[in-house]
């Protein structure tokens, strides 16, 4: 044992002497020109070493030097690219001997970098780049030697580097061309050796701001460089940290790949959380989770992604609801050359809503977008937080109003319409064409099946090709045009409804239930601006309706003739209460729509027994109503009014609709009535007559007298 011991303590005697005697014969301070020529000869830049390079001891033997800093050209902000306090690097004891420096792990602290590109494009790493792309020559390869070189003082020295680390590191780039500046404030990098075909650990940590973007990354990975730097490879990515701006954030994110290669599939996640908005109250705020497979072609010129998978969580008052659950999967190709993007077998959830189906993109100034989805479906309503329609006006009860008196409900208060454009500049900046097929849609309470929506936006104009939908047991087609490359933007559109049932269309429509029965329905109008009173006071065009087997709400006609009759024979007419409903099996009209107001003057209902012409206008501003309507009894009634308004047959009953659209009302113009029916007319004059020779006596007979009969029963008539 004390042999061992002694032999122990003779080696470490033996390599204190050795590490003395290196000390003492060797001057690491004869490597600064070396150092310096190496670099001028490589960069054409000027090493400045300031401090000694010094011997180390601990915790290994090895070289230390103070105050370095490589120049920069003449003209720049600073005068260096780069600048370190204090370097260090471990030693090889050996290979001093044979004239080899073989650095170990080299750690610098409170290294700086100052890169600067100015107004004209230049910039302090161009002679740098410049130089490292031209091709070396053979002089500059060293040949191998199959034995050592003599040992003497004029031989000249290897250097090698095993790694670098640094520590509190700093950066400055500025771009002059644009005024922006980025802060790396601190900089940790743990680099192994850079040996070619060899994994090496990396590691970093690094704080910074860019303008008002400040960033807080930690990563690692490990690197593996090839001969031809466009082969190098990463494996084992983890990239994690935080970003921040004034308005929004990302609290935190991370990044995994298990391999990063050109030409090769890599496997990678990714999870995020963030929030827009105020710190304490967030406009918006979610996380992120997803996988997917991405390849990078070798000539960098096409990018694949395979089996992406991401879903998100959203919160937040700007979005359309105060949570969200979205989904997206897919495949993608994108063509970098051409700025063309493929999407293929896409499927797109929010909350229960799902759409799948293809898609394109190219970039440019303004990009274009195809697309072609499809849904099962899809509630708007519930998106957008849509609110409960108010309840229709209720007509359909109560007997008719006693004749001449109108039939009415409280009268709404107006609403100002607003006067003010929509933004549509968001129409010129994408161009896009497109198809979209749902088995169900939900929008503003109307529930539509199987939709099918073909539109095209190119330069601003908005042209929707084809629009069809199943709706209230019929069909609507639609086409149009929306041109938004004028203010205001004008707007053409031809609609077609066919076997509708009106009255639930109605009733969600515009909360009103006047009408009931199948119908048809042609609509085509055009103008200029989408403010709610422009939409109203400037359209232009024709509505054509036709509707069977329904009934008009709120209007007994058949009533309203008995009260006729009442008034004509002087007789009380029988109080029966019936619902406020006239049945009809035909209504065709026809309205012509301008400056604000809907005309018709060809209003025809055939109903049993009756048959009722109209005409008038509803201004679309106030919503008002002013029609005529003149019914007709034509046969025997054995339908809708009974036999009591026989003997009202081939008598013309005026009929008058007024009022606001959610509460019209109703009544009979008895001066109509006696002025245009000669037979009640002359009736009424001989009634007259035998009351005036009743009240007057024996001077009806005088002329003067019967001259004011006459005016009196003038007036009753015109």
């Amino acid at each position: 044992m004390k042999k061992i011991i002694y032999i122990l303590l003779g080696l470490a005697l033996a390599a204190v002497v050795a590490i003395a005697a290196l000390v003492s014969l060797i001057d690491p301070n004869q490597f600064k020109p070396q150092l310096v020529e190496q670099v001028r000869k490589s960069t054409g830049r000027e090493l400045v070493i300031q401090g000694d390079i010094g011997w180390r001891f601990w915790p290994s033997l090895g070289l230390s030097l103070e105050k370095v800093a490589l120049r920069n050209p003449a003209g720049f902000a600073e005068p260096d690219l780069v600048r370190f306090t204090r370097g260090e690097a471990s030693v090889g004891l050996l290979p001093l001997l044979s004239h080899k420096l073989e650095i170990g792990k080299v750690t610098l602290s409170g290294a700086h970098l100052f890169i600067q590109t100015r107004a004209d494009g230049s910039s302090n790493l161009s002679d740098l780049l410049k130089a490292s792309a031209e091709p070396k020559g053979e002089a500059t390869s060293e040949p191998a030697a199959t034995t050592p070189p003599p040992a003497n003082d004029k031989q000249p020295w290897q250097i090698s580097l095993q790694g670098v680390e640094l520590q509190q590191a700093s950066a400055l780039v500025q771009d002059d061309r644009n005024g922006t500046v980025s802060r790396l404030e601190q900089l940790d990098l743990n680099l192994g050796q850079l040996a070619v075909d060899q994994w090496v650990p990396v590691t970093l940590a690094a704080k910074g701001a860019q303008g008002e973007l400040a960033f807080d990354l930690k990563g690692s990975a490990q690197l593996k460089l090839a001969s031809d730097a466009s082969r190098s490879e990463l494996k084992d990515v983890a990239l994690a940290g935080s970003l921040s701006e004034p308005t929004q954030r990302l609290d935190a994110f991370s990044l995994k790949a298990d391999r990063l290669a050109l030409g090769q599939w890599s496997s990678l996640s990714l999870s995020l959380s963030g929030a827009q908005g105020a710190a304490d109250k967030p406009t918006l705020a979610g996380t992120l989770e997803g996988t997917l497979k991405a390849r990078l072609d070798e000539n960098r010129q096409l990018l694949e992604l395979s089996d992406a998978v991401l879903a998100a969580k959203l919160s937040g008052d700007a979005l359309p609801r105060p949570q969200m659950q979205v989904k997206l999967a897919g495949f993608a190709r994108a063509e970098l050359g051409k700025q063309a993007v493929t999407l293929s077998n896409l499927v797109m959830g929010v909350d229960d809503a799902l759409l799948s189906g293809s898609g394109a993109v190219r970039l440019g100034a303004v990009p274009k977008v195809d697309f072609d989805l499809k849904g099962e479906k899809l509630d708007l309503d519930g998106w957008l937080g849509q609110p409960a329609k108010a309840a229709p006006v209720a007509a359909t009860s109560g007997a008719a109003a006693p004749a001449g008196t109108p039939t009415q409900t409280a009268v709404p208060a107006n609403r100002a319409l607003s006067t003010a454009e929509p933004d549509l500049t968001a129409l010129k900046s994408v161009d896009l064409a497109g198809r979209l097929q749902l088995g169900s849609l939900r929008l503003k309470g109307l529930d539509l099946s199987a939709v099918d929506l073909q539109l095209a936006l190119a330069g601003g104009q908005l042209t929707l090709k084809q629009f069809s939908a199943g709706v209230a047991g019929g069909q609507v087609t639609a086409s149009g045009v929306l041109d938004a490359r004028q203010q205001p933007a004008r707007y053409q559109v031809h609609k077609r409804v066919q076997g509708v049932d009106v009255r639930p269309l109605l009733q969600t429509l515009a909360q009103t239930d006047l009408l009931e029965g199948k119908g048809d329905l042609e609509v085509e109008v055009q103008g200029s601006g989408l403010s709610e009173q422009a939409l109203r006071s400037r359209m232009q065009g024709k509505v054509s309706l036709r509707l069977s087997d329904g009934a008009l709400h709120g209007i007994n006609l058949a009533e309203m003739i008995r009260e006729a009759r009442a008034t004509l024979t002087g007789k009380g007419a029988d109080q029966v209460k019936e619902v406020r409903k006239t049945d009809f099996s035909a209504l065709t009209a026809s309205f012509q729509i301008a400056d604000g107001v809907a005309r018709s003057d060809d209003i025809q209902l055939f109903a049993p027994a009756l048959r009722v012409k109209g005409q008038g206008q509803t201004a679309l501003v106030p919503e008002t109503l002013d029609f005529l309507f003149l019914t007709s009894v034509v046969e025997s009634s054995k339908g809708q009014g009974g036999k009591t308004v026989d003997e009202l047959k081939d008598i013309t009953i005026p009929v008058r609709i007024g009022g606001h659209w959610q509460a019209p009302s109703y009544k009979l113009d008895v001066k109509e009535l006696l002025s245009n029916n000669k037979v009640l007319e002359e009736k009424a004059r001989k009634e007259a007559e035998r009351g005036l020779k009743k009240l007057l006596g024996d001077k009806a007979d005088n002329e003067g007298v019967k001259g004011v009969a006459d005016q009196l029963l003038k007036g009753l008539f015109k």
